[in-house]
């Protein structure tokens, strides 16, 4: 599947650069302008696939799993500077589920802090030494090099590849759990995940060049492509086997879009100082044939160091909700980060979650539980009114130039609940039997339709059956 992104333009001026999300087909790669770092292969060493189990405790297993980068560009990439710990790219690891149409991010890694680039080939490797990655070069960090893990992820600024070194957290725990890629049991088990999808999904943020150095990967927005992913199956819950290729520069909503049709939506963050952060909202609107719909909704950030700390989906106040939810994946190993879940409020026409906000941490220490880079949180709900189009509310966490908030276009039950009852069909003020007989004689045409789909079907019979007697 290929899926190319085109060029936007936002308020602040700043142009927004095409991603094209190739085929995984070699040389189809090489062809950047400038010093790319993406992430070439998941779960795979040398041909052979690579993700290792290194233990359990309360529940919760460790793993680990082989990363490749590449660079695709036309000059050589940063990799290492001698002495300097800031310069290297750091390597996330995370894993994701999907079940009956439900999709959810179920673990995530510490990073690891790489150290060395060998010069392996991908299209026309052009080899150099251990500081930089060659023209056309793989390096491949196998399952045991990335289960050490050392760097936490809230010190890294993944728009701008900015962190200090060393780092002020260091992982606590077991050397079986520490800083690994943590799933739980119940999660990954297959005999209580039957028919679910499972897909890896494996991050290089790359570290600024400084001036001495010359160009980087920001220099020619080429930072928007390091996120690639492979599907997996669980066959036991310490074990594991490959599905396909690597899927690359695509992220894993891209495999919850092609197996069921998610829409994805690219949201992008003016960070300031001329950087751009990418986030996406995806979502799925399934009917379940009951009257009611169900409503799936992933926030995805991918490089935004502003990170989102709410969001808001108009609910039509006339529209019942049910089944509420939020998921997000928890931080392990110490890294200071909040792991409540998000508060949830319903008002003035918004289903809103939220997280603390960033104003009001008095440690010092962003320790929010906001949607960060490399991670994605679960919204979902059902509702007994089918999706219109509406502008959901994004909010930012950290703030910024241009104001905190982003309207992003989606699918939500948000009917128009100032006029006549839709249930009162020939206009009484009441809705009985005689809109049930309208109803019926119009079935299958517009004129008796209640949900607002255009269409006169069973839905709209139970939606008035729910209002039957009221008056209007």
């Amino acid at each position: 599947m290929k899926i190319s992104r085109a060029i936007l333009t936002i308020a602040c001026g700043v142009s927004i650069p095409l991603i094209a999300m190739q085929s995984p087909a070699g040389e189809d790669y090489c062809t950047y302008e400038g010093p790319d770092i993406m992430t070439h292969k998941v779960a795979d060493a040398f041909g052979t696939y690579d993700l290792d189990y290194y233990g359990q405790q309360d529940g919760i297993g460790g793993f680990a799993m082989a990363t490749t980068s590449g660079n695709p560009g036309d000059m050589v990439a940063q990799w290492a500077q001698s002495g300097d710990g800031t310069k290297s790219p750091v390597i996330a690891q995370n894993v994701y589920r999907l079940c009956d149409g439900r999709f959810e991010q179920i673990g995530l890694s510490w990073l690891k802090h790489s150290f060395c680039a060998v010069s392996e080939a991908m299209c026309s490797c052009q080899g150099t030494g251990c500081s930089t990655l060659g023209i056309g070069c793989g390096d491949t960090y196998w399952a045991s090099l990335n289960a050490d893990a050392e760097a936490p992820r809230s010190e890294i600024n993944a728009t701008t590849g900015d962190y200090l070194y060393p780092f002020f957290q260091s992982p606590c725990g077991s050397s079986s759990m520490r800083g690994k890629l943590q799933i739980s049991e119940e999660d990954r088990d297959p005999s209580l995940n039957a028919g679910c999808h499972f897909y890896l999904e494996g991050q290089y943020v790359s570290a600024n060049a400084d001036i001495e150095w010359g160009f980087d990967e920001y220099d020619f927005d080429n930072q928007f492509n390091n996120v690639s992913y492979r599907e997996i199956r669980f066959t036991t819950t310490t074990t594991s086997s490959p599905i396909g290729s690597t899927k690359v520069m695509q992220t894993a909503l891209d495999a919850w879009a092609f197996e069921e049709g998610a829409e994805i939506v690219d949201v992008w963050t003016n960070e300031g100082d001329g950087f751009l952060g990418l986030m996406h909202i995806a979502y799925l609107v399934t009917d379940n044939g009951d009257g009611t719909w169900h409503y799936e909704l992933v926030v995805h950030n991918q490089n935004s160091h502003r990170s989102a700390g709410s969001f808001s989906v108009p609910v039509a106040d006339c529209v019942e909700l049910e089944n509420i939810e939020f998921v997000d994946v928890d931080y392990h190993s110490c890294e200071l980060v909040d792991d409540n879940d998000w508060t949830v409020e319903r008002a003035d026409g918004m289903l809103t979650w939220y997280t603390t906000p960033y104003s009001e941490d008095e440690t010092g220490f962003a320790f929010g539980n906001a949607i960060r880079w490399s991670s994605s949180y679960t919204f979902r709900f059902d509702a007994n009114y089918p999706p219109s189009e509406v502008n959901s509310v994004l909010g930012l966490w950290r703030p910024g130039p241009d104001g905190d908030e982003i309207e992003v276009g989606i699918m939500a039950p948000n009917p128009d609940c100032t006029g006549d009852c839709p249930s009162d069909l020939n206009g009484d003020g009441t809705v009985n039997v005689n809109d049930i007989l309208d109803l019926i004689a119009a079935w299958g045409g517009p004129d008796g339709d209640v949900d607002g789909d255009g269409n006169t079907n069973v839905n709209d019979l139970l939606l008035m059956l729910e209002f039957f007697g009221q008056d209007c």
